[in-house]
């Protein structure tokens, strides 16, 4: 027989339908939001394992436990070994001492810094600070001076220069560019505080080529230096000049032919004007030599 459905079975199923739809609702939601917050959490995992982790090459280097002075026998130096990046050594820092324990330490150490070789030198170099200053290739040589030579003593330890024959009737350029190591065994520059000493002789670093070419002129003539600054790297136009050519240049100056000279104003404010080729000038910037013959005219 079957069952009857009332009017109150209705209305009470009519009540739970609503509820049993929202809960459906939310289940679905949650498990919406449970699958897209699982998948971004496995992206951004595979992200992370995709990223570049950079690696570098990392090698020991032997570093003074100590602060080290010139003068030190490197065999004496205590040492420890410190981890560097390899792009990070400086160039010439050594890796190892074994072949350089019979050195020198040229140069201060710092502690805890890599050693660079350009800082370890021979026992000659040591008990001969010039010999740290001549590269592979170059050569030192000395040469006598005077006041006029030497540029009134100013050619000092690391001035350029730039090297002249001075013959009778000929200047020439005999080497450019050369840098001098020291001034009368003094490898100091010059002091701004005082006057500088006149040297006798100036010790040159220099190619071979130009060793060849100054030690040629010096029995021709005066050897004589042009300082330069150190921010000057250009040549000379004209690398030689005559007696010749001196008399050239002369008669190559204008000529100036002074007409006629006055005097304005009086007393200590005066002032005296030359007519030079038709054109009114200060006197002063006309020759002496203009002036006087004017007026003997």
């Amino acid at each position: 027989m079957a069952n009857r459905v009332t009017r109150s079975d209705i209305r009470r199923y009519s009540s739970v339908g609503p509820l049993v739809g929202l809960l459906v609702m939310s289940l679905g939601l949650c498990g919406l939001a449970y699958s897209v917050g699982s998948r971004a959490h496995n992206d951004a995992g595979q992200a992370v394992s995709r990223a570049f982790i950079p690696e570098f090459s990392v090698v020991e280097v032997p570093v003074p436990e100590r602060p080290v002075p010139a003068g030190t026998l490197l065999r004496e130096v205590r040492v420890r070994r410190e981890r560097y990046p390899e792009h990070q050594l400086p160039s010439g820092a050594l890796r190892d001492l074994d072949a350089l324990r019979d050195g020198v330490v040229l140069a201060a150490l710092p502690a805890g810094l890599p050693i660079l070789k350009e800082n370890i030198g021979s026992q000659d170099e040591a008990t001969n600070p010039i010999l740290g200053h001549i590269p592979p290739g170059m050569r030192a040589m000395t040469v006598r001076v005077d006041a006029t030579a030497a540029v009134e003593g100013w050619v000092r330890g690391g001035s350029i220069v730039d090297v002249l024959l001075v013959e009778k009737a000929r200047t020439s350029v005999v080497a450019e560019k050369v840098k001098v190591i020291s001034a009368e065994r003094s490898l100091s520059p010059v002091d701004a505080a005082g006057s500088p000493a006149i040297p006798s002789t100036v010790t040159l670093l220099v190619t071979q080529e130009q060793c060849l070419a100054i030690n040629t002129a010096v029995p021709l003539g005066k050897i004589a230096f042009a300082l330069r600054s150190q921010r000057d790297s250009e040549g000379w136009r004209d690398t030689h000049f005559s007696s010749d050519d001196l008399a050239s240049a002369q008669d190559s100056q204008p000529k100036m032919n002074v007409e006629g000279v006055v005097s304005v104003g009086e007393g200590t404010q005066a002032r005296r004007f030359a007519l030079v080729n038709g054109a009114w000038l200060p006197a002063q910037d006309i020759p002496k030599g203009f002036l006087l013959a004017n007026r003997a005219r």
